[in-house]
């Protein structure tokens, strides 16, 4: 009994010792894993907090989200398309606007067109031009502002871009307003006018102006002179000068001493040779009209042709006593122009001196 006891108590020990072993097993190959998946929890945990982090900070730095590049890319081509839709007479339209309301809070009068326009709106007359330069055709749209109210203070800046455009469209309806459109003599001056300021001008333009001095049609003195003014050099052949000479001959021999004082410096300035220049001559000389005289000096000056028969005039007007000092002096100033000896230039400085001293004289007699 004592010995099946015993064996009992080994197999009850050895059964103990083997499921202690199987028990120790399991633990020590399970517990690799649970720690591989603590872990990869805590890792995926941790990788997720600074996601959050990250997407806090990020919406803090900026308080509107970023755009996908592909909406990026319509936002900026509906952009490029709204800026390409502002046509060139829309712009045009938005300066005269603002040219419109700087002149409005001006307060400026409404001086003769020959004064020109104000050099207050330099910045919009520059931009017109600018515009104009780009788009040709944007001239028949300011010719219309212009035709519109040329007798205004809008008008005068108008003009003033036209003329400096020398565009051939505005020569003809300046024209137009002057000679056809209106019978009102400030509008029709403010056309003759505004080809006067041109630089140059179309062979067909100097023929109209041409036709309408020869007509006669103009009675009053400055009507007369703004045409003769418009008379502006342009393309021609001799035929076309000879032409011109003949009306500017008929010209300054007028009644009205203004409008000779025009006709001279024109013929001066169209002349082709010395001989054109004979009635100038003689006008500096003979003219009853002080300033007709002074003119008629300054052009002999002026014109290309330093003859002798110029500088014997020019002498002869300095050394005359009976002529006003103002004159004299003109024709010294037009004789400096040329080639002088030492005699005449010592002649002439001495004579610049004594006349300069005389004007003194008599301007401190009148203060």
């Amino acid at each position: 009994m004592q010995h099946s006891d015993r064996i009992w108590g080994k197999y009850l020990i050895i059964s103990m010792t083997i499921v202690l072993v199987l028990v120790l097993t399991l633990l020590f190959f399970e517990y690799p894993f649970k720690s591989s998946d603590i872990e990869h929890t805590q890792k995926t945990a941790n990788v997720l907090g600074r996601d959050e982090v990250n997407s806090e900070g990020e919406g803090m730095a900026t308080s509107k989200p970023i755009l996908p590049v592909e909406t990026q890319s319509s936002v900026i081509s509906k952009h490029a398309v709204a800026l390409k839709k502002v046509t060139s007479s829309e712009r045009l339209e938005s300066t005269l606007a603002q040219l419109r309301v700087n002149i409005a809070q001006s307060n400026e009068p409404l001086q003769h067109a020959i004064m020109g326009p104000s050099n207050s709106h330099i910045v919009f007359r520059s931009h017109l031009l600018m515009l104009l330069e780009e788009d040709p055709s944007l001239v028949t749209d300011l010719i219309d502002a212009f035709i519109d109210e040329p007798d205004s203070l809008l008008g005068r800046e108008l003009s003033a871009v036209l003329s400096e455009s020398g565009h051939p469209l505005a020569q003809v309806a300046a024209l137009d307003l002057a000679f056809d459109l209106s019978m009102e003599e400030a509008q029709r001056a403010a056309g003759l006018l505004l080809v006067a300021k041109m630089k140059e001008v179309t062979g067909e333009t100097r023929d109209r102006v041409l036709a309408h001095i020869d007509s006669e049609g103009d009675l009053g003195s400055d009507m007369q002179q703004f045409a003769i003014m418009a008379l502006k050099p342009a393309p021609s052949s001799e035929e076309d000068y000879q032409r011109v000479h003949s009306t500017l001959s008929k010209v300054v021999q007028a009644e009205d001493h203004n409008v000779r004082r025009h006709g001279v410096y024109q013929m001066a300035q169209w002349a082709t040779s010395n001989q054109d220049l004979q009635p100038v001559r003689e006008l500096a000389l003979r003219d009853p009209d002080v300033n007709t005289r002074a003119r008629a000096v300054m052009s002999l000056g002026d014109s290309a042709f330093k003859s002798d028969e110029n500088r014997s005039v020019l002498w002869q007007v300095a050394d005359d006593v009976n002529e006003p000092p103002p004159i004299r002096l003109y024709a010294l100033k037009s004789l400096a122009k040329f080639t002088l000896n030492d005699n005449e230039m010592n002649k002439l400085r001495v004579m610049q001196r004594g006349l300069k001293d005389t004007e003194r004289a008599h301007q401190n007699m009148y203060n």
